[in-house]
């Protein structure tokens, strides 16, 4: 359990402090290691945890800003200079740049019906008949209109109906999965006589792309297909890099936390405030998958009803100490952000807030995990910057297969914050997206839903 913790603790820590300006465009990093944590960190709290009162909030130790970071933490002396394994990024190639443009017609085009034999990313009308023995089954027959590589029907279903025309019937002989969940078909042979009733396809033309209202990079408008084909080339690339940065900051920060020697535990408010934040992030993860905290946390990480509070807590101290060694390097390595930077990002989320708060009316704590951002931000991209990336052995030890599964899931965690407008790709289905641009996410970033930064959701608890 120790060595997850320091996973999810590496991979979210600081990340659980508000997004300077959430829903502008900032020139933050952007990778997908904050958003989760970020954006859920403080969006949902718990009836005790409303009300009870939070005294951390006015002591000066919560923060990172209040206290003198070396006095808790001595840091290795070959910290700079960070040794990580991570695979380069590789461009897509043709045929995944297709494969996201097919996925992005699928979820925002209209299929046309076409007069040709049936390919893969086709749309087909059927009906179809299956018989067992000679016998028709309860459920095997029926009209369908079946996206042809969906993976809908059973193996061979929708492979055995490439080739095929309107109006032609034909038989497919096929077998039902041994672990098939209807018992009565399962391993069974089954024959599906099929008839094509229309096949309709997607097509890329000039007005779906106009209709996409998509922006590049440079804040030209993406109006054609020849446009829209290099939009998607350079997001998946951008999608790429982000999750290769994400690798390697994730490995860094495991490393920082495990030879990084602490003189002292971290204060104890601070130690409150982490928790305040993971208990709201967990909470809020916990409700948008229809669940209370301990059913959430059981599933997630094994807990019982009896130690998930202490897991939590677990988790909240090493983002703490994460955050104290991140102020530690800042104080050496002069990245501390200036006090007219913090202004200037916490005026951006002023004016991305619909409540009508002000400088004035903004809680300290909000102020301050603003300001840690900016810090933690700069920290992490200055190791980023000065360590000493190598690429994997190769060899195909479960290590390397392991290490190449992080990334692919970085980068899927993170398609959706590699343009300012961007169309991606998860789960397989794209969807037309206009994103902010985010940090780093923890490790459940699948299970929770975004939504409001920390700092809104920790203004909300207080509503």
């Amino acid at each position: 359990m120790k060595k997850n913790l320091i996973a999810m603790a590496a991979g979210a820590a600081l990340l659980c402090l508000v997004a300077a300006g959430c829903g502008s465009k900032t020139a933050q990093t952007t990778e997908p290691a904050a958003t989760a944590a970020t954006e859920s960190a403080a969006a949902a709290t718990t009836a005790a945890a409303v009300e009870e009162k939070q005294t951390w909030k006015d002591d000066d130790s919560a923060y990172l800003s209040g206290i003198t970071a070396s006095d808790y933490v001595e840091l290795p002396e070959d910290y700079k200079h960070q040794k990580v394994e991570a695979a380069k990024p590789v461009d897509p190639t043709d045929e995944e740049v297709e494969k996201r443009i097919n996925t992005v017609l699928q979820s925002n085009g209209t299929p046309e019906e076409v007069d040709r034999k049936v390919k893969e990313g086709d749309i087909v009308n059927i009906d179809y008949v299956g018989k067992i023995d000679g016998e028709e089954f309860e459920g095997g027959s029926g009209n369908y209109d079946l996206l042809i590589g969906s993976g809908s029907f059973i193996e061979g279903f929708e492979e055995g109906l490439i080739g095929a025309k309107k109006g032609e019937t034909l038989d497919l002989n096929l077998k039902f999965p041994e672990n098939y969940p209807h018992a009565d078909v399962a391993g069974k042979d089954v024959v599906f006589t099929v008839t094509v009733n229309k096949v309709s396809a997607y097509n890329l033309t000039d007005d779906f792309v106009k209709g996409l209202n998509l922006t590049n990079e440079f804040g030209q408008a993406v109006t054609d297909v020849d446009s829209f084909r290099e939009y998607i080339r350079s997001n998946m690339i951008e999608e790429r890099e982000s999750s290769y940065a994400w690798l390697v900051k994730h490995q860094i920060d495991n490393q920082l936390l495990e030879t990084c020697t602490f003189k002292q535990d971290i204060p104890e408010a601070m130690q409150e405030s982490y928790y305040f934040q993971y208990t709201n992030y967990f909470t809020n993860a916990a409700s948008s998958n229809y669940m209370d905290l301990a059913t959430f946390m059981q599933m997630q990480y094994g807990a019982s009803a009896d130690n998930y509070d202490d897991i939590i807590r677990d988790f909240a101290t090493q983002a703490g100490q994460l955050g104290v060694i991140y102020q530690a390097i800042a104080d050496e390595k002069d990245l501390n952000p200036t006090e007219e930077e913090v202004q200037t990002a916490i005026g951006k989320y002023i004016e991305s807030d619909t409540t009508g708060m002000t400088a004035d009316s903004l809680e300290r704590y909000i102020k301050e995990y603003i300001r840690d951002e900016l810090m933690s931000n700069r920290v992490r991209d200055w190791l980023y910057e000065h360590c000493d990336v190598t690429e994997p052995s190769g060899d195909g030890s479960k290590e390397d297969a392991s290490t190449s599964e992080t990334a692919e899931e970085a980068a899927e965690a993170d398609s959706s914050d590699t343009a300012d407008t961007s169309v991606t790709e998860k789960d397989e289905n794209a969807e037309t997206s206009e994103t902010a641009d985010s940090a780093d996410s923890a490790d459940t970033a699948d299970t929770a839903s975004t939504g409001e930064t920390a700092a809104d959701g920790a203004q909300n608890e207080n509503r």
